[in-house]
């Protein structure tokens, strides 16, 4: 009996020191970033009205001292035969911990210079979401990169069909409000760029 206990003893050891190890699933594993490119006509808009770009509608709203662009845009993040194709995805046993994104851009430029917009003076206020969760804005776009996890709701959504296996895709929003002084560039083109990572919780052996 003492010698099962001193081998459980040192195989809880080599693992984890008998806590839960985690296995993390990133870009380096072949998780592919959440980013877009949407370029908007400014030149000939009415806000109030909404701007089609490419598969994106953009909705507008007049706000004080300006006009309020938004637009939503579903991007993958796992397909069904990346359960297979990657080998950690295809091991694990446990389920999501955490997901956590690296946001690593957030821009606005001129379209017809593609120069960064002036944050002081050309964009009132910013933020993209992810699944509904704020993970950068106006504030922290000089402080990145920058690592969100995912909470809530935010997370839920994305966590019940990876534990299932199943596709799973973000919603991300973007909601910038440009002023109306200076006047806005005649197209405006937003970047943004998060790396998710996915952590799993290993099961540990039973021993007894």
């Amino acid at each position: 009996m003492n010698g099962i206990l001193r081998g459980g003893l040192g195989l809880c050891l080599a693992v984890s020191a008998c806590g839960p190890a985690e296995v993390r699933v990133d870009e380096t594993k072949g998780i592919p970033p959440v980013r877009g490119t949407t370029e908007v006509a400014l030149q000939t808009f009415t806000c109030g009205m909404p701007i089609t770009s490419g598969e994106v509608r953009v909705e507008t709203k007049v706000v004080s001292g300006g006009c309020e662009l938004s637009f939503d845009r579903d991007v993958p993040v796992l397909r069904a035969e990346d359960y297979t194709n990657i080998p950690d995805l295809r091991l694990a046993t446990a389920l999501v911990q955490r997901i956590e994104l690296v946001v690593k851009t957030l821009r606005f430029s001129d379209g017809a210079t593609m120069q960064p917009l002036d944050l002081n003076t050309r964009i009132t206020s910013a933020q993209l979401s992810v699944n509904g969760q704020v993970v950068a804005e106006k504030a922290s776009l000089t402080q990145l990169p920058r690592t969100v996890t995912l909470e809530g709701a935010a997370l839920d959504a994305m966590k019940s069909r990876i534990d299932a296996r199943q596709p799973a895709s973000v919603r991300t929003r973007v909601v910038a409000v440009v002023p109306t002084t200076p006047a806005p560039p005649q197209r405006l083109v937003v970047d943004y760029d998060t790396q998710p990572a996915i952590v799993w919780g290993a099961k540990t052996p039973t021993l007894f």
